[in-house]
């Protein structure tokens, strides 16, 4: 294993940096990965943007948490793990023993231990993560297909939060990646779906799914829904990350209806909802934040079984030196994620 490696560093709102620095080495628990791929994310693009994030911890700070690669050193008490394995990462773990863990709350856990780093050659793994939610990979998935364990579980729990059943209609408000992933998983569970998004060529990609209808936010979208359904959705699930995308989410539910509010806004923002609305039509309105172990190892489940579509999420392949090119091509909705490779030329 090499001395130094290139890795991508933030030092601030905007200013990211490809530097050499050196290569990690395992403490006890840890493990060294050399990383494979890693798959670019919206919250990434936040994090360089806003150039801070509440777990990233001092600048400058490696960054990037969706990872995957192989095993090239363990730390002292590591167990089940070995040089040569391919393993995929989750970006956090739970502490285990606090009363939200012993209530099975893990994404509540106030000594969430996180990851960050995939954006370099190498990637150490907190012994934390190391000991709840590191997994091998079978050897016919592909490295960028099991990176995209972290944001299917998240995906995951949110539908199962609204408890989506067969016969259930479904409004996605918001046509990112893991907008895609809710809208997939609930067809995957019979309901019958549709998918807002302002952009053209997200709804054309989100009928390439299987959507069976897509709307346009700016429009009226309860009158369309109300057409196409007869009433409001069973279930709306706002995935945007807005203030007023959550105020329509509630305004676009039917009476004893769902809203799983599963984008996140600005730490400091206010909604507004109607009340009588919420209290006389029993309304329930869910936050749903990360993941616990359980749905990262049914995401790889899912993933290893090739029933997720992984081709309509990711865009393209692009070396490290173009990371910034990555997000520049995201926030001008011309991808949703790209797998980036450390090794490329």
């Amino acid at each position: 294993m090499a001395e130094r490696m290139l890795a991508a560093r933030l030092y601030g709102p905007g200013d990211l940096r490809l530097e050499e620095v050196p290569v990690p080495e395992p403490g006890p628990g840890e493990v060294i990965l050399r990383v494979e791929c890693a798959l670019t994310c919206g919250t990434d693009v936040k994090i360089f943007r806003r150039g801070r994030h509440p777990a990233l911890g001092s600048l400058p700070s490696l960054f990037g948490h969706e990872v995957a690669g192989e095993i090239v050193a363990v730390g002292e008490g590591v167990m089940g793990f070995r040089p040569g394995m391919r393993v995929v990462a989750a970006n956090s773990a739970p502490c285990g023993s606090c009363r939200f863990c012993q209530r099975g709350e893990f994404s509540l856990c106030p000594n969430l231990t996180f990851f960050f780093g995939a954006f370099a050659q190498y990637a150490r793994i907190p012994a934390p993560i190391v000991r709840v939610n590191l997994y091998p990979i079978p050897d016919h998935l592909p490295a960028a297909a099991a990176a995209l364990v972290e944001p299917l579980a998240c995906a995951l729990r949110g539908v199962e939060a609204a408890e989506i059943e067969p016969g259930s209609t479904v409004l996605v408000m918001g046509g990112g990646a893991l907008g895609f992933m809710l809208a997939h998983l609930a067809k995957s569970r019979g309901a019958w779906v549709a998918l807002s998004d302002p952009h053209p060529e997200r709804r054309e990609a989100a009928r390439a799914i299987g959507v069976d209808l897509t709307l346009d936010p700016r429009e009226d979208v309860r009158a369309a829904l109300q057409q196409a359904l007869g009433e409001l959705p069973d279930v709306v699930i706002e995935a945007v990350g807005r203030v007023e995308a959550w105020e329509a989410a509630a305004d676009t539910v039917r009476p004893g209806g769902r809203v799983i509010l599963f984008g996140g806004c600005p730490v400091g923002t206010r909604a507004s909802f109607d009340t009588a609305r919420l209290h006389y039509q029993e309304l329930t309105l869910r936050g749903v934040f990360h993941h616990h172990p359980r749905f990262v190892r049914a995401a790889l489940s899912l993933l290893s079984a090739g029933r997720v579509p992984v081709e309509r999420f990711i865009s393209g392949e692009l070396p490290l030196t173009r990371l910034l090119e990555a997000f520049e091509r995201m926030e001008r909705r011309q991808g949703f994620k790209f797998a980036i490779n450390p090794w490329a030329g």
